[in-house]
């Protein structure tokens, strides 16, 4: 389920040519990495930013699926009420914000006793938190007991000058330093926004940069998520 007043869908090619709207971009990403992952999609549909709204849309939705994912409405914004309507409908909050980039507006809970995770609404947000938390969550429920993807050590190719002290996963390039193979290089796809689609579209990895690291020298040796990676295992290593 998105949610949000300017998010309408394709059929309002006019209004989101025109800037006036936004397309639901994530509905159809989402769409998409639940299908490539094993899961069957239902469609929720748009929320409108009222209290209403997010209650119509999910009342019953916990009945009619094993895990529910919204996105927006999980900041601090004055119409950010997904929390207050879920506690409403006697959901349980389990986890409310992450400290990583992108992605920090995330949520985690129950509702009628299945999972409900809470995606940011940034295009790029969405794609990096449904890798690295709805993912697994697809993977254990279709009863893998390895869920996560593991990480590789790789080479950094260029310095790295980073905000705010919070995990960051950047979108990168990951290849062999070498035709011969063996050690792994990786290099940033370009500005690293998480409203920039194209850094995720070029992307075959996610480099993580702990959060104590402002800065990271090029040469440095850092771990990096592989998203084409078969090899999976037991526990988070992120």
């Amino acid at each position: 389920m998105g949610s949000g007043d300017e998010i309408v869908d394709l059929n309002r090619a006019e209004d989101i040519l025109s800037g006036t709207k936004v397309a639901s971009s994530n509905s159809y990403t989402l769409d998409a990495l639940i299908r490539r992952n094993g899961g069957i999609p239902m469609d929720l549909g748009l929320a409108r930013d009222t209290k209403e709204s997010l209650r119509q849309h999910l009342a019953g939705a916990a009945e009619r699926s094993d895990l529910l994912v919204t996105t927006a409405g999980v900041s601090v914004g004055d119409h950010d009420f997904v929390r207050e309507v879920l506690t409403e409908l006697g959901g349980e909050i389990k986890l409310w914000r992450i400290a990583m980039r992108p992605g920090a507006p995330v949520g985690f809970g129950l509702l009628g006793g299945k999972p409900w995770i809470g995606l940011p609404g940034n295009p790029v947000s969405v794609m990096v938190t449904f890798e690295l938390f709805v993912r697994p969550a697809i993977r254990r429920l279709l009863g893998h007991t390895l869920p996560f993807r593991r990480t590789v050590p790789v080479c950094v190719g260029e310095p790295i000058t980073l905000g705010p002290k919070l995990r960051h996963f950047l979108r990168a390039v990951v290849k062999p330093a070498g035709s011969g193979g063996g050690a792994l290089t990786a290099r940033l796809t370009g500005p690293q926004g998480s409203g920039i689609l194209t850094s995720m579209a070029r992307a075959n990895a996610l480099l993580i940069v702990p959060e104590d690291r402002a800065t990271v020298a090029a040469g440095e040796t850092l771990s990096a998520l592989l998203l084409d990676d078969p090899h999976h295992v037991a526990e988070a290593p992120f």
